[in-house]
This record gives C-alpha cells, structure tokens and sequence, in this order.
C-alpha cells in the first residue's frame, strides 16, 4: 500500500505543485488509509455518523458546559435504554431509580416498600416506550399482596381447657407483678388527645363559629331605606 501512496503522491506533484506542497504538511496516517493503523477496524471514512450526532444536540449546543455534557449524556442513557433511569424534579431535584432492584436514590422505595413518585415516573416513560411492565402490584412489596394478608389471617386461635387442668411448669423464675404507685386524683378514662387532632378540633370550631357568624349577618336586617314608626303611631 505505501508504494503505491507514493506512486500517487508523484503524480499529483507533477500535477499541482501546490497541492503537493499543502498535503504534504499534513502527517499521511491522518488521512492515507496506506498508513493508517488496525486498532479503529471500520472501513468508514466519511463523517455521516458524527454528523447525525450532531444533528441531535443542536437543543444542547447554545448551553453552558455543563449543562450541554448533562444533555449529552441524558440523549446518550435514552438511546442506550436499561433498566436504570434518571428522574429529575422542579425543584433541581435528581434521583436514580433502579427497576430491575426495585431501588430509588431517596430510599423510599426499599422503606416502604411502596413505589416513589421517582419509580412511577419511570413506569411511566417505560410504558411511552413499549417496554413490558407486567402487573403493577408486583412493583410493591410483597408485605402489601393480597395472598399474604389471606396467609396471615389463615391461623386461628386454638381453644384451651380450663385454668385447674394447665401443667405445672418446671420454670425456677417466679414471675411477680410490676410494682404499682396509685396516682392522685381520679384516674383518666379517656386516652390523650394527640397535637394533630387537637389542631383538627380547633379548625372545626372556627369553621363552625365562622359559619355561624355569616349565617346571623345574612338573618339580620339592615336599617337603611326603611320608615321607623312606633308603636303608638
């Protein structure tokens, strides 16, 4: 191959000078296929590839830098695809979300075992994909299925016999009642209410003494436009 570059190089020094003088400034394993080497194993030599790239980062090219290498590599993770997906909110928030682990970035996924708001979003994108979901309740736990509340519940209490029949245990540990202190005054029946019901009931009182209070300014009656007379009259 390197001969007959050569052979071609005198025949375009014989015909243009010039443009001999000018391709020989560039080093030939840039653009000689002669001189090239094995390790780039493609028989492409046009730049079509880069340019449909390019094509689709025109929406990303007028950003700063970092936020044109974030676009890039969101177009690149879309067209790659996977099973992982990058969710990001309105307020700046970004978080990973793993479908095949069941996985989120802000763990709320693997502590309730309820799919996040992250997790939906993503079954969202897979389904404007064509990609199979499969049933949605298997994306919960296994705790929140409705086979394992039915195994749950399947055990029963067995009955017992009477008092006088229970086999005397062999325990040496004699189990005595925890000492109790009797509290002054009169004992409480009602359990304590909590802060969010107290502020519940105070709600519903305004509200209830709001509506009063329209209710008896629409029955009253107003004075203006109207002729007094007393009672003797």
């Amino acid at each position: 191959m390197i001969p007959k570059f050569e052979a071609v190089m005198v025949e375009l020094r014989n015909y243009d000078i010039e443009a001999y003088q000018w391709i020989l400034k560039i080093p030939p394993h840039h653009w000689a296929r002669s001189h090239f080497s094995g390790r780039a194993i493609s028989n492409m030599l046009l730049n079509n590839l880069c340019e449909v790239f390019n094509s689709k980062l025109v929406k990303g090219r007028d950003k700063p830098i970092i936020s044109c290498l974030e676009f890039i590599k969101e177009y690149l993770m879309k067209r790659n695809g996977g099973q992982k997906y990058q969710v990001k909110g309105p307020w700046n928030d970004q978080y990973m979300v793993d479908m095949e682990k069941r996985e989120c970035s802000c763990r709320k996924w693997e502590l309730t075992g309820i799919p996040c708001k992250h997790a939906i979003a993503s079954l969202n994108e897979m389904v404007d994909n064509n990609e199979k979901v499969g049933e949605l309740y298997t994306y919960v736990h296994k705790v929140y299925w409705l086979d394992t509340w039915k195994e749950m519940y399947s055990f029963k209490v067995e009955p017992i016999k009477i008092r006088a029949m229970w086999p005397k245990s062999d325990c040496p540990t004699t189990l005595v009642p925890p000492p109790h202190n009797k509290a002054i005054g009169r004992p409480t029946k009602k359990r304590r209410i909590t802060t969010e019901e107290m502020i519940e009931i105070q709600q519903c009182k305004r509200q209830a003494n709001s509506q009063s209070q329209n209710y008896n300014e629409t029955q009253s009656l107003s004075r203006k436009f109207l002729t007094v007379i007393c009672s003797n009259c």
